[in-house]
């Protein structure tokens, strides 16, 4: 597959975040009693309160826009979109109950949306990760019941990192289910030194992220649910190019700060999977030569500000791929994930 050439192959949207209308109007018609809103934020934009944090960025209208979504879509050479919620919708810092309603609110509206047009979406749940018993019973719900393919969760559970063994009853779940995990950062708790220039963005997320998949290695997550497997967005953070660094530390960290991890994380790096929301060609193209193609899913990071204009171009433009890695990436990998067929 040669730079500058256009596939005409299906493609699979991998990373994307949508929020219905029926979220917001439940929210507003049911949200207030359990601490969610809809509000007029200072600056004159409409944002959700949720548990007393404000969302980072505003209620985007292409969030809810399926028209416009579509359009993009079409325009972009993507045939099927992995719908995953707003990750600062998580709310993992209210009570469990709540957590789980709004968890449910935003299942139930992209399984409605997912039956309308089961051509172009499949949905991601999301679950109430401040009580692991209870996200487990919402993704056996959501993937029963309403047919969601994964589940997206964030990098951390407020100060608690995902390799908290309080967490394995949703990695039982996950893994017994043989859906995906994305993980995907959240935007609420951060401080103010770190929202300016966007910075919780470009440099907070992939960190987040890297912080979540060393976690998940050096913590032994992998040893615990040996069939997981997981979706690290924005190109993995820093772990592709980390990798041996984090390796490292699981025999060269002090005795008191080292992991339970059993084995080299080499071992563990087919439980980890990659989107190419990376903005740089020589980035991805290293990322596909360092993890393989088989490892590399398609992502645009709809609709958000900092989302891959160009998904599929980003693809076509890394020199010397074959025409099997191209449609690894850009359709294999994302669906046999997601348990799609062609």
């Amino acid at each position: 597959m040669t730079a500058g050439h256009k596939s005409t192959a299906r493609c699979l949207d991998m990373h994307a975040h949508h929020v219905g209308q029926p979220v917001i109007d439940r929210i507003s018609a049911e949200g207030a009693s359990r601490g969610i809103r809809v509000v007029k934020a200072d600056d004159g934009a409409t944002r959700l309160e949720i548990g007393g944090r404000l969302t980072g960025m505003p209620l985007l209208p292409t969030l809810i826009d399926d028209t416009a979504r579509l359009k993009w879509m079409d325009e972009a050479g993507i045939s099927v979109q992995l719908l995953s919620g707003w990750m600062d919708l998580a709310a993992y810092h209210l009570d469990a109950e709540a957590g789980q309603w709004l968890a449910r609110v935003q299942n139930d509206a992209l399984a409605d949306l997912v039956a309308r047009r089961p051509d172009r979406y499949a949905a991601a749940a999301m679950v109430p990760l401040q009580s692991a018993e209870l996200a487990a019973q919402e993704l056996r719900h959501a993937v029963t019941t309403l047919g969601h393919r994964a589940v997206q969760i964030g990098a951390r559970v407020e100060e608690e990192g995902l390799d908290a063994p309080t967490l394995d009853p949703f990695w039982h779940a996950a893994q017994e289910l043989n859906v995906p995990v994305i993980v995907h950062p959240a935007d609420l708790s951060v401080p103010p030194r770190i929202r300016r220039l966007f910075l919780q963005i470009l440099v907070g997320n992939p960190s987040e992220t890297t912080y979540a998949a060393a976690a998940l290695l050096l913590g032994g997550v992998f040893d615990r649910f040996p069939n997981l497997r997981v979706l690290l967005v924005h190109g993995g953070g820093c772990v592709p190019y980390q990798f041996g660094r984090i390796n490292r530390g699981r025999v060269a960290a002090p005795p008191f700060a080292r992991g339970p991890v059993q084995h080299e994380l080499d071992r563990y790096a087919r439980n980890l999977f990659y989107d190419t929301v990376l903005h740089d060609d020589a980035a991805l193209a290293f990322l596909i030569k360092r993890v393989s193609a088989q490892q590399v899913a398609l992502g645009s990071d709809y609709p958000f500000p900092l989302r891959e204009t160009d998904p599929v171009g980003s693809v076509n433009r890394v020199e010397g791929l074959s025409a099997e890695q191209h449609r690894a990436i850009c359709w294999d990998t994302g669906a046999n994930l997601l348990g799609l067929s062609d």
